[in-house]
């Protein structure tokens, strides 16, 4: 499948731009240690690419006596403190392929994580004057893979759905970014199955080098 007829690119954040997801799932083990929860055999990667809020509804579902406590703002606090206490995990590419994207398109980021961590990465790229906007999960009511985010991105945008190409790198995310009708690349650096990756993105790549150099200009 050819990606074409891009107006603008809107990206992702943890997991896409930067390798933070494992912080996401250290919040987690935290937490339940924190708590003295048992959590042999948990899937912590079903928490990737979702708010805070659906990862709070999940825990206190899933371990009821999690519900005596305002576990939320506790797991936004301990991410935090990892994704801010060291430099970016760039995934590789990434910051360079986004800037030559801010130079050629309107460029934004969606994202389920907080307005302060997608405050602090803006900063750190450098790429606050280049952007077009972004969303966090404050601004949209239905975490992914609910399309809203993505929906809500393209109408502040001014780009029709079908025109704007997402990058990704969750199952939730990539199955948002399609039921909104976009054109979809999976960023497979940290993907488990890939086969479930393929069937919900219209191209993989492992990180932003695999793209070629003129790919910005192929895609229009």
């Amino acid at each position: 499948m050819v990606i074409k007829d891009i107006k603008g690119i809107i990206f992702d954040m943890d997991g896409t731009l930067v390798d933070s997801e494992i912080n996401t799932e250290k919040s987690v083990s935290w937490l339940l240690s924190k708590y003295s929860i048992p959590a042999i055999n948990l899937d912590l990667k079903q928490f990737h690419g979702i708010t805070w809020e659906s990862i709070t509804q999940i825990l206190q579902n899933m371990f009821p006596d999690l519900n005596k406590y305002d576990i939320k703002p506790i797991l936004q606090n301990k991410f935090h403190e990892m994704f801010m206490s060291k430099d970016l995990p760039y995934i590789p590419g990434a910051l360079e392929f986004f800037r030559k994207s801010t130079s050629k398109f309107p460029t934004a980021i969606a994202t389920s994580s907080d307005r302060e961590s997608v405050y602090y990465l803006i900063e750190r790229m450098d790429v606050k004057d280049k952007i077009s906007l972004f969303l966090s999960a404050e601004d949209y009511s239905k975490s992914k893979p609910d399309p809203e985010c993505y929906l809500l991105t393209a109408q502040k945008l001014g780009i029709s759905p079908e025109n704007c190409l997402v990058f990704e790198d969750s199952i939730p995310g990539l199955q948002a970014a399609k039921a909104a009708g976009m054109w979809a690349i999976a960023i497979t650096k940290n993907a488990t199955d890939l086969n479930k990756v393929k069937q919900h993105s219209d191209m993989c790549v492992q990180d932003y080098r695999e793209l070629s150099i003129n790919f910005c200009d192929l895609i229009k």
